[in-house]
């Protein structure tokens, strides 16, 4: 024989819309800040592959291109590299600015990193990406952690200049 169903008791209806509405406001921050996250840390993924691809071509690049041209200070092939990285960084949307700055290390007199002007043969090359993610979509969940300002995320590449 089966057991006799019972009927649920008065005290215990109600329960599961109370626990529902206590957990799914925490449920629902911990899942915007899971997706904002995500989202910051593909937008940074991409600015380092695109950083990556810009300065191996640019180290790449014979001196006969990295030479100067009539057209303006800075060598063409250094803004092809700039293009390379601004078109892998098309897809983001990240919501704020992006920008790529090619640069060369020549070494001499003094050491420092400048744009690449190609009167000397650099020693190393470097691509550099700035991009600012802010959130349109959790903006009144993530605002606590960042103020209202966007995220800037930085992605640094640089490798010995091989071309020659």
């Amino acid at each position: 024989m089966s057991a006799p169903i019972r009927k649920p008791s008065l005290r215990g209806r109600g329960s599961v819309a109370v626990e529902c509405a206590i957990v799914l406001p925490i449920l629902l921050l911990l899942i915007s800040g899971l997706l904002f996250f995500a989202r910051v840390f593909w937008c940074y993924t991409v600015a380092q592959k695109a950083a990556h691809d810009g300065a191996r071509f640019l180290a790449a690049t014979t001196l006969r291109e990295i030479a100067p041209s009539s057209a303006g200070p800075v060598v063409p092939v250094a803004v092809v590299a700039q293009k390379i990285a601004m078109d892998e960084l098309a897809e983001l949307h990240p919501g704020g600015g992006i920008s790529a700055t090619a640069l060369c290390y020549v070494g001499s007199p003094t050491p420092y990193w400048d744009l690449c002007y190609g009167y000397d043969v650099p020693k190393k090359v470097s691509v550099r990406v700035t991009v600012s993610v802010s959130d349109p979509f959790f903006d009144p969940f993530t605002e606590l952690f960042t103020d209202g300002s966007p995220i800037i995320l930085r992605a640094v590449m640089a490798t010995d200049y091989v071309g020659g």
